[in-house]
């Protein structure tokens, strides 16, 4: 056999088993059960009303995140008043301690930076 006939006989091996490869990944897939099992249905992508229905169900998810958020913010606000006003409450208790000819104890080491901030 000549070079060339050894050559194109491999090339053509290769060529094959690549495009069994490819074949093979590109394959359709069964959905697994426990894919179909899940919570989310399968979505019809393929149709203007399916596009809609999932354009509508994607806009309810992000007005109940939106609320989530506000929610969340409003609790964060809330926090932070609550801490100044002890805060605040705290300074003047220290405050009425002096007056009076008490030294207020220091924090404890773990509280110290929490409370200095």
């Amino acid at each position: 056999m000549q070079i060339e006939n050894v050559t194109g006989v491999l090339s053509t091996l290769v060529g094959a088993v690549v495009a069994v490869a490819v074949a093979w990944i590109s394959r359709p897939r069964q959905a697994k059960e426990s894919e179909d099992a899940g919570d989310e249905p399968r979505r019809d992508l393929t149709t203007i009303a399916g596009i809609a229905a999932e354009l509508v169900r994607q806009g309810e998810e992000l007005r109940t995140a939106e609320g989530r958020i506000t929610e969340l913010e409003a609790g964060r606000v809330h926090d932070a008043r609550v801490i100044g006003a002890l805060r605040r409450y705290v300074l003047a208790l220290k405050t009425v301690m002096r007056d009076r000819g008490v030294e207020p104890p220091e924090p404890t080491p773990d509280d110290a930076p929490l409370i200095a901030g």
